[in-house]
Formats: C-alpha cells, sequence, structure tokens
C-alpha cells in the first residue's frame, strides 16, 4: 500500500487498549513498510515548535486513542494547530464512553473513577463528546460502536476491527510454565459489572462442592463476587502482569470463562478474552452476549447466559479432557483464518485513508432558496 496514510498516533496510556488498537497493529504495519508510529502524549518534544514544524513533512493525521482535554479550548486549540499544519485527526476508540450510561458503570466499577465523583465524570464524557465534534473521523472496534458514536458526530466513522497478533502470543508464551497446577476453572479480566460474573459465580459455587479436585482461578481484577464463590484454599488469586507479559497468567486455565451481562456497553465490545485463551489453550465458555459471533456452541467453545447453564456447560468440560482439547484448537484455527493480524492489518490505512479523502473533499454550497 504506497499510498497509505502516514499517521501518527498520540499515547496516554499503557494499556490492554492501547497494546491491541496502537501497539501491536503499528508494528504490524512498520512490518509492511507503511509509515506509523506513536509518542507519549506528554512527551515534551510535542510543544517543540521546530517539531510541530516539522509534522506536516511527515505525517498526514494525528491518531486521539481515547484522548480528550478537560477543557474544550485546550481541545480546539490543539486540534486546530494540526489543521493549520495540514493534518487530519481522527480519533480511536474500542469502548462506548460517550452514552450517558458510562457515568454510572464507571462510577460503580472501578475505584480510581468513584473517586472522581460523578459530576467530574460526566464533565469527562462531555470533553470527549468534544472532541470527537472537533476531529475528521473516528475509527471503531465493532459496527454497534460505529451507531453509538454516530449519534454525536457526523464525521465519517470506520469500523476496523480488533485483530489478534498470534506471533506475539506464541513469542510471549513460549518456554513458560503454570504456576497453578491442573485441574482449573478460571477468569481473567479487569474491572467490570457485578450482574457480568454473578451466574459464573453461582456455577462456580455448585461445581466447588461436585468437584473437590477443581481449584478456581482468578487473574487480574479480583471481583469479590467470583472470590467469595469458593472456599479460600480452592481459590488462586493472581495479580496483574506487565502488559508484555500478561498472556503467561492464561497457563494456569484449564477451562476459561468469559462472561457479560446484556448491556449496552457490553454490546459495543470486542470478544478478544475468548481468542486470548485459545492462544493458551484454553477453551472457553462464554455469554451469547457479545461472544456468540465468534463461537460456534460445540464447535470451538460452549455458550451459556443463566446459572445453571454455566454449571452444565462447564461440568462438561470438567469431565471431558478430548472436548477440552477440541473446542480450543477449533477456535485457535479460527483466529488463524479469520481473526489474525496478519490477514488484517490493511484495515487500519484504508480507514485512514476513507476519513483523510472526506476530509479534504470540498464542501458544496446549495443556492439559497427563496
Amino acid at each position: 500500500m504506497t499510498d497509505a496514510p502516514r499517521v501518527l498516533a498520540l499515547v496516554g496510556d499503557i494499556s490492554g487498549c492501547t497494546l491491541w488498537r496502537v501497539f501491536q497493529p503499528f508494528a504490524e504495519l512498520q512490518k509492511h513498510g507503511l509509515f506509523a508510529h506513536w509518542k507519549a502524549r506528554d512527551d515534551p518534544e510535542n510543544n517543540d515548535p521546530r517539531f510541530i514544524a516539522k509534522l506536516p513533512y511527515n505525517f498526514d493525521a494525528v491518531l486521539l486513542p481515547r484522548l480528550f482535554w478537560t477543557s474544550r479550548a485546550d481541545a480546539q486549540r490543539f486540534i486546530g494547530a494540526m489543521h493549520r499544519c495540514g493534518l487530519a485527526c481522527i480519533v480511536e476508540t474500542d469502548d462506548d464512553v460517550y452514552s450517558p450510561a458510562i457515568v454510572e458503570r464507571a462510577f460503580s466499577t472501578q475505584d480510581t473513577e468513584r473517586e472522581k465523583g460523578s459530576e467530574r465524570l460526566e464533565q469527562e464524557r462531555q470533553a470527549r463528546i468534544d472532541v470527537l465534534q472537533l476531529a475528521d473521523g473516528v475509527t471503531v472496534t465493532t459496527r454497534r460502536l460505529r451507531t453509538i458514536v454516530s449519534q454525536y458526530t457526523d464525521v465519517p466513522v470506520e469500523v476496523v476491527p480488533n485483530a489478534i497478533d498470534t506471533r506475539w502470543f506464541h513469542h510471549v508464551l513460549h518456554g513458560c510454565h503454570r504456576v497453578v497446577p491442573p485441574l482449573t476453572i478460571g477468569w481473567a479480566g479487569g474491572s467490570r459489572y457485578y450482574e457480568d460474573l454473578e451466574p459464573v459465580a453461582e456455577a462456580w459455587h455448585n461445581l466447588a462442592k461436585r468437584y473437590p479436585e477443581v481449584t478456581f482461578v482468578v487473574q487480574g481484577f479480583l471481583p469479590d463476587v467470583l472470590v467469595d464463590a469458593v472456599p479460600a484454599d480452592r481459590c488462586r488469586r493472581l495479580g496483574w502482569l506487565p502488559l508484555t507479559e500478561y498472556p503467561r497468567a492464561l497457563l494456569n486455565f484449564d477451562i476459561g470463562c468469559a462472561s457479560v451481562a446484556p448491556k449496552l456497553f457490553n454490546t459495543a465490545k470486542t470478544p478478544i478474552k475468548v481468542w486470548e485463551y485459545a492462544m493458551a489453550g484454553v477453551p472457553a465458555v462464554a455469554s451469547p452476549t457479545l461472544y456468540a459471533q465468534v463461537v460456534n456452541d460445540g464447535e470451538d467453545g460452549l455458550l451459556a447466559e443463566t446459572a445453571a447453564e454455566w454449571e452444565t456447560q462447564l461440568a462438561r468440560l470438567v469431565e471431558n479432557a478430548v472436548l477440552r482439547k477440541q473446542l480450543w484448537r477449533a477456535q485457535r484455527r479460527r483466529l488463524a483464518a479469520v481473526h489474525s493480524l496478519d490477514r488484517n492489518w490493511q484495515q487500519w490505512p484504508i480507514a485512514w485513508s476513507h476519513i483523510l479523502d472526506a476530509s479534504r473533499s470540498p464542501m458544496i454550497l446549495l443556492p439559497a432558496t427563496a
């Protein structure tokens, strides 16, 4: 793609979202000879007039992953400066951080966000919308998220689905060993709604009684609803790992749980947890909300919604090692064929090109009517 846009991403945090949406796709683009680079948002060089003067010679667009300014005037100054340099500004988002319900979700699921208070959280939501309305386009991960974002802006909103860097996963996991002996049922993830895990917790509670040989593993965020569902001596808690190493924790799972409640926020997400499990050799039981799009029940995973369904499906995998292997191998084949980054990297420059073409198109003024 010799005419692909040259894009600079300004990164505000080192998180899983940034890994999936900037670090890994940009590294893949560079392998194919594309000019895609990133810098920390707070890099002092960003305010150096000499650096700013060089931008239009090096880049066509600036990508803003989840970035916002608390002051609309600051956002206007920055985006205005980029426009004066001839650069387009593209917002990148992989979650619904715009709907009013995001305030309640942040307040109820994250301690650091709760400390800000509802009023400030609402101000931040509005600030994100301000950036949307000042930008030249948006890239999102799902069609559902495009529908949500399009309520707040008239600029092009392009869907660029997440794609998994299978080679990176193989590299990180090579030579690693588990620390929790089998047989285990596990859950890994970040803070979330209580309702996401309630049916899983009930199933775990019942399974702990039925299968005394099973250990339960919780990695990352440690939700009380899961930790308290099983006896303390049967629950292993694994903390957060560095971004460059986090797949190692999944080696401690023999069966993985990927559960979300049927809420608006969840319907706009990407089903990457099932992919991560498969890359670690873990079969998944997953909620139909979100995960039905990537799990063919009984072929490359199992689906469950109610607590009774979760208990039944997890029990099937506890009792059937052959089925466990069949499911994760089938899911991994699907990843390689459909969802791998080396097969989907072109979607990023294609989306950027569409946005740039739209931003450069002259506005057609209609004649006034009497």
